[in-house]
Order: C-alpha cells, then sequence, then structure tokens
C-alpha cells in the first residue's frame, strides 16, 4: 500500500475536500482523486462518499483511516530515527530551484530537515528552470528543484511532485469565480507571460503544442521573471496568466481567482534534478531524505512522487 496514497486519503477525511486535500499536500487535485482511486481498486471497496457538501469515509474508510493515521505516524518515526542516527550531516546546502518549487516547495521541507538537521546551512538560488539546471550541470548548486526536464546526460532527474498550470484571472475580470475557461477564450485577453526560461512558459507552449495550438490568440502585455510578479500584475487588473496551482494555494493576493483551463492538459511534474557523481554529502543526504520522507521509498523514478 502506497504511503504517498495513504496521506492523501487521509488529507481528504481530515479536511472533507479533495481541494483542500490537494492544497495540503501540494499536488494538483486530479493527483488526490487518483491516489484515492488507486486505494480502491487495491483494495476493492468504496472508501469515500459526498455527504451534503462534505467528503466523508465510507465504513470500509473509516476503518482503513484510522490503519492509516498508525501507520503513517510510526513511518514517520522510523524515517526521522534513522536520519537522527547520522548526526554528521552538516555544512553548506546549495540548491537552485526555479519560482514554483522555490517559493512553495522547498520552504517546508528546507524546515522539517534542519529540524532534523540544525547543522545544516541551506543556500537556496531562485530563478527558472533553465537557469537552474545550468546551476547544478556547472556544479553551482549542488540540487535543483525545477518544473521542465533538460537533455542531460550527467544528471539525474527524479519527479517529486504533480502540479497543474491554471489560468489566474484579474478579479474585476467576468471570469473571476468561474471553475474553468476555455483555451479558446483567452483569444484578444492581454496576458502576462513568463521568460522562455522558466518551467511555467515550457509548461503551457508545450501544452499548446499537444493541443495543436499555434496560437491562442492572446495578447502579451508584459513578461515578468517570477511567480510572485506574475501574480502582483494579475492582481493589479494588468491581465491574466497562466500560474503554478501551488502558487494560487499560496498566494496573498485578494484579486487573483484561478480557474482551471479546459481544452489543454496542463497537468506538469517537478523534478528534483542532481549530477550523476554528487560531490556533496549534505546535499546526497537531503535528496535521499525527501524521496524517503515524502515519497514512502517507491522503487522507481517515476513513482518517486511528493505527494
Amino acid at each position: 500500500m502506497d504511503v504517498g496514497a495513504l496521506r492523501s486519503f487521509v488529507a481528504v477525511c481530515r479536511s472533507g475536500s479533495f481541494r483542500e486535500a490537494a492544497r495540503e499536500r501540494h499536488v494538483s487535485q486530479p493527483g488526490v482523486s487518483r491516489h484515492v482511486q488507486r486505494l480502491e481498486t487495491e483494495l476493492g471497496v468504496d472508501l469515500l462518499v459526498r455527504h451534503r457538501k462534505r467528503i466523508m469515509p465510507t465504513a470500509a474508510g473509516s476503518r482503513l483511516f484510522a490503519y492509516a493515521v498508525d501507520t503513517l505516524a510510526a513511518h514517520d518515526r522510523i524515517v526521522e530515527s534513522l536520519a537522527r542516527d547520522d548526526a554528521t550531516v552538516e555544512g553548506e546546502l546549495r540548491i537552485a530551484a526555479s519560482t514554483a518549487p522555490g517559493e512553495y516547495l522547498l520552504p517546508r521541507l528546507l524546515s522539517q530537515f534542519t529540524e532534523i538537521y540544525p547543522r545544516v546551512r541551506p543556500r537556496v538560488a531562485v530563478t527558472d528552470s533553465a537557469s537552474a539546471t545550468a546551476q547544478v550541470a556547472e556544479g553551482d548548486a549542488a540540487l535543483g528543484f525545477v518544473g521542465m526536464r533538460a537533455a542531460a546526460p550527467s544528471l539525474q532527474w527524479t519527479v517529486v511532485a504533480e502540479d497543474e498550470l491554471v489560468l489566474a484571472v484579474p478579479g474585476r475580470h467576468p471570469f473571476a469565480g468561474r471553475a474553468s475557461v476555455d483555451v479558446t477564450e483567452l483569444k484578444g485577453l492581454p496576458f502576462i507571460e513568463r521568460e522562455p526560461g522558466s518551467g511555467t512558459w515550457t509548461g503551457l507552449h508545450r501544452a499548446l503544442d499537444r493541443a495543436g495550438i499555434k496560437d491562442p490568440g492572446y495578447t502579451p502585455v508584459m513578461v515578468v521573471n517570477s511567480t510572485h510578479a506574475t501574480l502582483a500584475a494579475v492582481n493589479n487588473g494588468f491581465g491574466f496568466s497562466i500560474v503554478s496551482s501551488l502558487a494560487v494555494h499560496e498566494h496573498e493576493f485578494d484579486q487573483v481567482y484561478p480557474a482551471r483551463l479546459t481544452g489543454l492538459d496542463t497537468v506538469r511534474s517537478l523534478y528534483m534534478v542532481r549530477r550523476t557523481s554528487m560531490d556533496s554529502s549534505v546535499a546526497e543526504a537531503f535528496g535521499d531524505w525527501v524521496l524517503a520522507r515524502l515519497a514512502g521509498g517507491s522503487k522507481t523514478t517515476e513513482e518517486r512522487l511528493l505527494r
């Protein structure tokens, strides 16, 4: 039984919502649904049912919930116990990250890791995915967390999270409050674009290519190089944009409304990237901890998801 799927199931039971569970787990809402479906298929029973406006566990789901809470607690205790046994982890931890994982994923991971290893000193450079990958390849950073994969034989890539690109709508526009907007409705809209090296920009254009759309018809009005700057521009009514679902859950702006973009497959992976031969024991320890702590020790690269 997959540890990550159990975490998602417990989060849904506690919050009563797939959306809130996705926010808590830093996973896309479809990802949480797939985790629960995987458990239901494995066990051959229905685990959840909608009761009024809240998702509730079935009788079987309640029994699994009690088991999952105990199992996850035991799992976390042994992981942290094993980690604490290695008291030699100390020194500088150099990480390069693109904006979505750098601003919304890494802070929590590094906080937890440095609680276990207080002598570790993280140094994070937040940039675009292409630059972050280059820093790892050139040895300027020991690890990278990025939103797109590049062709680099000297690097190892591990999927650590599922993300979804969504439409950020300014609050004064009629689209505000809509659950979804079709890609054909982008025509003529003022658009805030990310720089070409960013994972968000690449993810959007790859989705357009897969859908056979050469030109979505929006009007570029600004190019920015960070998620925060993008959201600030949308918040001030400058235009629309595409942003990570991680950012949508965490941003502090009150005039930005997310909408799922239909007609495109905008689900993407976030990656941890490191050199085949690492020269930093601190970075190696952090990378292994990320996989063990958040992925439940899955065997294959594609199964190592940050649930």
